[in-house]
């Protein structure tokens, strides 16, 4: 498993990406140039100009609706790197590995159908506090959908995981 410590640095990138992707989202809407490219980055939803009009109650509103997505990710993110330091060393049918997958898993999907509903809440929060009017909108992409089955996947994985390691302490006892 000589490619873990690779995948451990390449996960460890990834939650870094999303927290500047959260920041710069909220907090830089005009986008920014490094190494001349011009990186510009924008909640679901909405146009950076939109962003940059928001007065600080309803954008510190919108940060608080969207800020599961990236606990839950940084946590999932967490649970999967718990899993790969346990099948480096070698306890592939631990309990606690399996515990790990699992985590994982729901903090994947958590995060993922909450990105979903985060849109929905954002606008129902700025109709109730401040009266903000305008569409309302939800929307699932073909991509959110598939990352939300493959996180059903993990779980039947966990789950067979789980059979195997029963079924080896049962054979156990037979010999």
């Amino acid at each position: 498993m000589k490619w873990i410590p690779t995948l451990r640095l390449a996960l460890l990138a990834f939650v870094l990406v999303q927290i500047v992707y959260f920041v710069m989202a909220w907090l830089v809407p005009q986008g920014a140039t490094i190494a001349g490219v011009h990186m510009l980055m924008t909640p679901k939803w909405l146009e950076p100009d939109a962003v940059a009009v928001l007065a600080a109650g309803p954008l510190a509103v919108a940060m608080l609706a969207n800020a599961p997505v990236v606990l839950l990710t940084a946590y999932a993110a967490w649970r999967l790197d718990a899993l790969l330091r346990a099948l480096q060393q070698g306890a592939l049918f631990a309990a606690s590995t399996i515990g790990h997958l699992r985590a994982f898993a729901g903090a994947a999907l958590g995060a993922m159908v909450w990105s979903v509903l985060d849109t929905l809440l954002r606008g129902l929060a700025w109709r109730a506090i401040f009266g903000i009017e305008g569409h309302v909108r939800i929307g699932v992409s073909s991509e959110e959908l598939l990352a939300m089955l493959v996180c059903l996947l993990f779980f039947l994985i966990a789950g067979l995981m789980h059979e195997g390691r029963r079924l080896a302490e049962e054979n156990e006892g037979f010999v």
